[in-house]
This record gives structure tokens, sequence and C-alpha cells, in this order.
């Protein structure tokens, strides 16, 4: 295992709150249960999203007991808070909660929190939002979150990046957000990327492609990746008014 050489980098991130603070928003709809994919999407990106983070939390506990006991007895408390929290959203799931729940924070703060728990030692995290949160729809909101923090964990495992940039824009008629990295890149000419090919990417187009939208790939090998994810806003405001 990999000796830890510094601590990730999150721009302009505040302390890491606990995790029941930045819980992902529930976006569930009763009718997508009968659906076998949604069901998968849900426990890898939420139940996933926890567990990925109490992995790493408890890693860097294991790193740096002898050195460190404080930092991790600290980590320690961060993975255990991360394991209950996906034993809460595993209780969610099992209710099959319906409607859309509303984020407990901006979407900038809610990605560097995430960030911060999962990021290797030295890797930079830059995160911006421009636009009006307002203009995103609950559940647009929830699922952008989600695919965003599936590009953000690829990113972490497979770029072996020094700095992942995620920038969103928000607009009255879409929402554009694109995550990019200074890492490894790939062949695009390849079938499958190495590394890449696994559900988390099928479950990022799954979701952009239910609301309507696009994403998009780009990696030069040696040169680091690209995804852009753009999803129509243009008539959301009034079908949420019409179904409230």
């Amino acid at each position: 295992m990999q000796q830890p050489h510094g601590k990730a980098t999150i721009s302009d991130a505040p302390p890491r709150p606990p995790t029941a603070a930045r819980r992902p928003p529930v976006v569930l709809e009763r009718h997508t249960w009968r659906d076998p994919r949604h069901v998968a999407r849900e426990l890898h990106d939420r139940v996933g999203s926890e567990l990925a983070v109490a992995l790493r939390q408890l890693e860097l506990a294991q790193l740096f007991v002898h050195d460190d006991p404080k930092g991790a007895g600290e980590r320690l408390e961060q993975g255990l808070r991360a394991v209950s929290e996906a034993m809460r959203v595993v209780r969610e799931l099992s209710g099959e909660l319906s409607g859309a729940g509303s984020s407990r924070g901006r979407l900038a703060d809610d990605l560097r929190a995430f960030a911060g728990g999962v990021a290797p030692a030295g890797t930079r995290v830059r995160v911006r939002t421009e636009g009006e949160e307002s203009w995103l729809p609950p559940g647009h909101r929830g699922q952008l979150f989600l695919i965003l923090c599936e590009l953000l964990r690829n990113a972490f495992a497979h770029a072996r990046a020094g700095t992942v940039r995620v920038r969103t824009r928000i607009t009255p008629d879409a929402v554009t957000a694109v995550v990019d990295d200074d890492g490894v890149g790939f062949d695009q000419s390849a079938l499958v990327p190495p590394g890449h090919g696994g559900f988390g990417l099928v479950s990022m187009r799954e979701r952009a492609h239910g609301l309507g939208g696009v994403t998009r790939i780009e990696s030069v090998a040696g040169r680091g990746t690209r995804v852009t994810v753009r999803l129509p806003l243009a008539g959301t405001a009034a079908r949420t008014e019409q179904h409230a």
C-alpha cells in the first residue's frame, strides 16, 4: 500500500462536515423501482459512494496509526460515520421513498466535501459553479450530484492526476458540467479504456440520458481526460409545477 506523501487539496474547501450533513439528495420515484437497472444505480452510486469514503478513511487510519495516532483516530471516526450513512441510505432505499428531497448545501460545497473523503493524497481538487442553483429542479440537482461524484471517483481511481477540476455552469435552459484531469489519459481508439469500463460510467450515462442529457468523453494518452455532461432544463420548471 502506498504511503501518504501529503493530503489531498480541495480548493476553498471548508473543514469536512459530518457525513450526515453531506448526504446525497433523495431522488427516487416509486415507479422506477420496477427497473432493476435503477436499483443497481442507486446501490452503486449512493451506497457505494459512502462505502468508498469509509474505505479511504480506514486505509488512511491504518497508515497513520503509528506516526499520527490523533490523525488516525479522526480518520477512523470519519470512516465510521460513512458506514453509518451507508446504512441509513440502505434503509431509505429499502423503504422505497418517493419524491425528490432537497440538498442540505450548495452543489460546490457538497462536491468539495465528497472529494475530501476520497481524493488520493497529493491530488488537488478544484470546484467552481456558475449560475443560480435555484434554476435546477431538485431531481436534476440530485442526479447531477451523483453523476459528478461518479466522475470524481473514476478520476481518483484511474487518472493518477495531480489536479482534478469540476466546473458547472447553470443557465435557465441547461446545466453543463465538465470534469477534467491532468492524469495519464487513454487512447480513445481502444474499445474500452483500461480501468474505465465498469458500471460507474454506464450509470453516469444512464442518469444523464434519463434526464434527456448527453455526455462526451475526450482523452489523449498522457494528456488527461475530460468528461462533459449537459442536461437540458428548458421547460423543467413548468413540469415540476404541474406535478407538485
